[in-house]
């Protein structure tokens, strides 16, 4: 479940993450609960509305999608 704080936007959710940071929204690192690993973002004024587009079959192109998915998995796995 999103959440934000403070300046900060943080979101569990690997694919919304790997499309906010392929729209250009800049990671700020990442918490970890047991299994479970939150990604936390700079806060933007446009967040909330590419959250809404992610959520409504939003695009970004297939190359940068992969590449941001790739680069939050090396965060994941280099903990």
């Amino acid at each position: 479940m999103p959440v934000q704080a403070m300046g900060t936007y943080r979101t569990s959710d690997l694919y919304l993450s790997a499309f906010l940071k392929a729209k250009g929204l800049r990671i700020r690192g990442k918490n970890q609960t047991g299994n479970k690993f939150i990604f936390i973002f700079e806060d933007r004024d446009d967040r909330e509305q590419l959250v809404r587009e992610f959520f409504n079959d939003g695009t970004v192109s297939i190359t940068v999608f992969k590449s941001a998915l790739q680069d939050l998995k090396t965060m994941i796995y280099s903990s």
